[in-house]
C-alpha cells in the first residue's frame, strides 16, 4: 500500500477564525483553502457540503457540530477533538489525523481515501457503509466501533485495539490483522476469509463462535 500524503502549502493564512471561515463558506458556497487553525474551539456549528482543502488544524476542538457532506482534502489534524461530530456522507481524502480524539465520529455513508489515522482515541466511531481505500490506522483505540457493510481496499490496521468492532458485511480479505486486538469482534462468518491472523487471535475467534477446542487423546483421523 502506497499512500499519498497531504499536499499543504507552507504559507498558510491565519487571519480569520475557523468558525467565521466555515460559516462564510457554508453561506457563500465557497471552498475553504490554505488556512492554519491553532487552539480554536468551534461549538454548535451546522454546515453542509463545504469543501475544506489544504488546511492544518492543530489543537482544535469541534463540539456538538454537524458537518454533513463536508469534504476534507489534503488536510492535517494534530491533537484535535472531533468527538461525536456528524460527518455523515462526508469525506477525508489525502489527510492525516494524529494524536486526536475521534470518539463517536460519524462518517457513515462517507469516504476515506489515502488517509492516515495514528495514535488516536476512536472508540465508538461509525464508519458504516463507508468506502475506505488506501487508509492506515496505527495505534488507535477503536473499541466498539462500526465498520459494517463497508468497502475496504488496500487498507490496514497496525497495533490497534479493535475489541468489539462490528465488521459485519465488510470483507477483510487480503488484510494482515496480526498484532491487533480482535476480542469480541462482530462478524457474520465470511468477513475474515482471506485475511491473516495469528494463533492467539484464532483461539479467541473460535471461542466467539461458541466452539470448545479440546484434545481428548484420541488418534487423529487415518492414524492407529
Amino acid at each position: 500500500m502506497k499512500r499519498q500524503k497531504p499536499q499543504i502549502n507552507m504559507n498558510l493564512k491565519r487571519d480569520k477564525s475557523a468558525l467565521d471561515i466555515l460559516v462564510d463558506a457554508d453561506v457563500k458556497r465557497e471552498i475553504v483553502y490554505g488556512y492554519y487553525f491553532d487552539n480554536e474551539t468551534v461549538q454548535h456549528l451546522t454546515i453542509n457540503g463545504v469543501e475544506v482543502s489544504g488546511c492544518a488544524f492543530i489543537n482544535c476542538r469541534f463540539q456538538d457540530c454537524s458537518f454533513e457532506g463536508v469534504s476534507f482534502i489534503n488536510c492535517y489534524f494534530k491533537n484535535c477533538d472531533l468527538s461525536f461530530v456528524n460527518l455523515s456522507q462526508g469525506s477525508f481524502t489525502y489527510c492525516e489525523i494524529v494524536e486526536s480524539k475521534l470518539a463517536g465520529l460519524n462518517l457513515s455513508y462517507g469516504v476515506m481515501n489515502n488517509v492516515l489515522i495514528r495514535t488516536s482515541y476512536a472508540r465508538y466511531v461509525n464508519f458504516s457503509e463507508t468506502k475506505i481505500s488506501v487508509t492506515k490506522f496505527v495505534g488507535c483505540d477503536m473499541t466498539s466501533g462500526s465498520i459494517d457493510n463497508s468497502r475496504m481496499k488496500e487498507s490496514e490496521f497496525v497495533q490497534c485495539n479493535l475489541t468489539g468492532m462490528n465488521f459485519s458485511g465488510t470483507s477483510l480479505a487480503g488484510m494482515d490483522l496480526r498484532g491487533n486486538r480482535l476480542d469480541q469482534i462482530i462478524f457474520l462468518g465470511g468477513e475474515l476469509e482471506g485475511s491473516r491472523i495469528d494463533s492467539l487471535q484464532a483461539i479467541g475467534l473460535v471461542r466467539l463462535l461458541g466452539i470448545t477446542v479440546e484434545d481428548n487423546g484420541s488418534p487423529a483421523y487415518g492414524q492407529k
